[in-house]
C-alpha cells in the first residue's frame, strides 16, 4: 500500500481516537482527519488506512484493531496498545517551550523553523 503524507498523519489520528474512546464509528473517524488536516477523506480511506494499520508489513503496526458489529465501530482489543508508544508529560512539553523561547535569538531563523515544527508534532502527539 503507497504511504503518503497525509496517511501516517491518519494513521496517528486513527490510533489517538481509539485510544480515547470505547468504540468509534468510521464516520466519525472520517470528519475528525478532515477537520484536523483540512482535507477531503473518504470511508473507503479510512477503511484501508485501518487494514494497513492491522497487517502492512512495510509500516509493522500490526494494531489490534477490531470491528464491533454491534455498536458498527472500531475498537483496540488491546486498550494498552499505543501505535507511538512513547508520550510526553506535560512538564516535558513546557520545558521544551521554554527552551525555544530561550533560543529563539541564539540560533538561526531556519533551526528555529525546525524546532517549531518539532513542537508542533509533540503537541499534536499529547493532544
Amino acid at each position: 500500500m503507497a504511504i503518503n503524507k497525509f496517511a501516517l498523519a491518519r494513521y496517528a489520528l486513527i490510533d489517538k481516537l481509539l485510544r480515547r474512546h470505547r468504540y468509534v464509528k468510521t464516520s466519525y473517524i472520517v470528519e475528525f482527519c478532515k477537520e484536523n488536516l483540512n482535507c477531503n477523506i473518504t470511508q473507503r480511506t479510512i477503511q484501508l488506512d485501518i487494514l494497513a494499520m492491522q497487517n502492512d508489513s512495510f509500516i509493522g503496526y500490526y494494531a489490534p484493531i477490531e470491528y464491533c458489529k454491534k455498536q458498527k465501530a472500531y475498537y483496540y482489543k488491546d486498550p494498552e496498545y499505543q501505535l507511538i508508544p512513547f508520550q510526553f508529560s506535560q512538564a516535558e512539553i513546557e520545558l521544551i517551550q521554554k527552551i525555544l523561547y530561550l533560543v529563539k535569538n541564539i540560533i538561526s531563523e531556519e533551526e528555529y523553523g525546525i524546532l517549531i515544527n518539532f513542537n508542533a508534532k509533540i503537541q499534536f502527539l499529547h493532544k
